[in-house]
């Protein structure tokens, strides 16, 4: 069992109370609306005030904290402006998700299934339910040129904070390198992680993943949720195929490529 570090009664929910020229003090409102991860990780890290340790190590979301109710979230930071916007229908104004709901953290974890993020992995999902995600999924791909299935997936979403693998290597200089890998959820359901990079003038590479490919250890987290193959690393006509133990995720180790 582990305290939360926030509830449905408003404890721990952070922002700002008075003015918007306040300091926007760490929480569940300034995570969930952070406009990245590295933000988002910030706020994690001030939650706790001990040095280099997490204010947390697992976040749940659900569908209706990502559309019916995210209002509530930057309410209560005080900074409400652009996270959705006004679209002509032909026949009338709908307010629809904007550029700035699709980079919060919230839109990040529950909509892209936490689909490029470095330290932050889907280790279970409940059962999916009718919800408005089809529609702000369907305005992602229209308005964005998406890709995302047009589907209700779990309902609650539990991520885990990691150190993340430290994948490396060399390639050309300023070459394009892409990792992915098929994650296997404990409902059936099959999504795409991804994440890209460019090398150094020297053709040096890094990509940080949260993901192993090697199943859970005793005494950590017993995840229902992984890859369900190895990663797969391309650059140029190059492609490799990538193992990652958990003990790499957990400890932030280094894998050579």
């Amino acid at each position: 069992h582990r305290m939360p570090n926030a509830n449905p009664f408003q404890a721990g929910v952070g922002g700002r109370r008075v003015s918007i020229n306040e300091t926007n003090q760490p929480g569940a409102a300034t995570f969930f609306t952070a406009p990245s991860e590295k933000e988002a990780s910030a706020v994690l890290k001030a939650i706790d005030p001990r040095p280099d340790k997490m204010g947390a190590r697992y976040v749940m979301s659900d569908a209706k904290m990502a559309t019916s109710i995210f209002g509530a979230m930057p309410a209560w930071t005080l900074d409400t402006d652009g996270y959705y916007q006004a679209y002509w229908t032909g026949s009338q104004y709908q307010n629809i998700p904007s550029t700035r709901y699709f980079n919060s953290m919230e839109a990040r974890l529950q909509i892209f299934d936490g689909n490029g993020l470095k330290q932050y992995r889907m280790v279970h999902e409940t059962e999916a339910y009718q919800t408005d995600e089809v529609g702000y999924k369907q305005v992602y791909n229209y308005f964005y040129g998406g890709k995302l299935p047009e589907v209700d997936t779990g309902y609650v979403k539990v991520f885990e904070y990691v150190k993340g693998a430290n994948i490396t290597g060399t390639a050309s200089p300023n070459e394009s390198v892409k990792i992915n890998t098929t994650i296997l959820t404990n409902q059936g359901r099959n999504f795409e992680y991804s994440q890209s990079t460019t090398t150094d003038s020297q053709g040096r590479y890094e990509l940080t993943v949260p993901y192993s490919t090697e199943g859970p250890i005793a005494n950590q987290t017993q995840f229902n949720t992984a890859p369900s193959g190895p990663y797969v690393l391309s650059y140029g006509d190059t492609t490799k195929e990538v193992k990652v133990s958990e003990e790499a995720v957990l400890k932030g180790e280094e894998i050579k490529v």
